[in-house]
């Protein structure tokens, strides 16, 4: 994955089914750290706690705090691609994925502390803007991430948006991009039943209609038991 995630949609739209769907894919890589940060308040990832730095980040001081973690990760990686004369970090460098995880991101995004929110926010922004070419990738699921939410300045940093259900043409187009509604790639006209279902922004084609794999509970807590184990047998070798 070469480029940060967005997904927005209305409550019981499968957002979560769509984040577990990506996390799990890059959380089996034994390379790649994870930074995960829940504005539920850790109910959404926890089955991730044993592979997230410093635990599942629930409060907007440890988040914030986990942010510039992975900032002070990136600047490290660019000092060493400086060195190396290079532009990108690559396979064989030495450096996995750095995977920054966020479910709900309004939470943070809206909090009542301005100072709080802003300290949240620049980490963030400069992830978004210079993370590309540090292997650092944003994913980050949230309601309708209008500005008055998502501050604009962030969400375009994000390439590949994914629309679950939402509850207007006007809030499908604030997730994939202004105009797609009228041509057609509507997000509000998916059945309330299709959890999990939406439009998938991730090209020059265009969106198309795609579904997150459910993933049960137990399907989570073996998968996140399996990306422990890997981490474990990839120390040891």
């Amino acid at each position: 994955m070469s480029v940060h995630v967005l997904l927005g949609g209305a409550p019981d739209a499968g957002k979560s089914v769509a984040l577990h769907t990506l996390t799990a894919g890059l959380m089996l890589d034994p390379d790649t750290q994870g930074l995960f940060i829940d504005g539920k308040g850790g109910v959404e990832l926890a089955a991730w706690e044993r592979v997230a730095h410093g635990g599942v980040r629930c409060d907007i001081d440890s988040a914030t705090e986990g942010l510039e973690w992975a900032r002070k990760r990136m600047d490290e990686r660019y000092a060493y691609l400086s060195s190396a004369g290079a532009r990108k970090i690559t396979r064989g460098m030495g450096f996995g994925l750095l995977a920054v995880v966020i479910d709900e991101l309004s939470a943070f995004t809206l909090y009542p502390d301005k100072k709080k929110r802003e300290a949240f926010l620049v980490p963030l922004h400069d992830l978004g803007a210079r993370g590309r070419a540090a292997a650092v990738r944003v994913i980050a699921a949230t309601q309708k991430p209008g500005s008055d939410v998502v501050p604009t300045y962030i969400r375009d940093l994000f390439d590949i948006r994914w629309a679950l259900r939402c509850t207007t043409k006007e809030a499908s187009d604030t997730v994939l991009g202004s105009g797609w509604a009228a041509r057609g790639i509507d997000a509000s006209t998916i059945p309330l039943e299709a959890a999990g279902v939406g439009y998938l922004l991730a090209g020059r084609s265009g969106p198309v209609r795609v579904k997150g794999f459910h993933l049960s509970d137990a399907q989570l807590s073996d998968l996140a038991a399996y990306a422990v184990e890997l981490r474990t047998a990839t120390a040891w070798e």
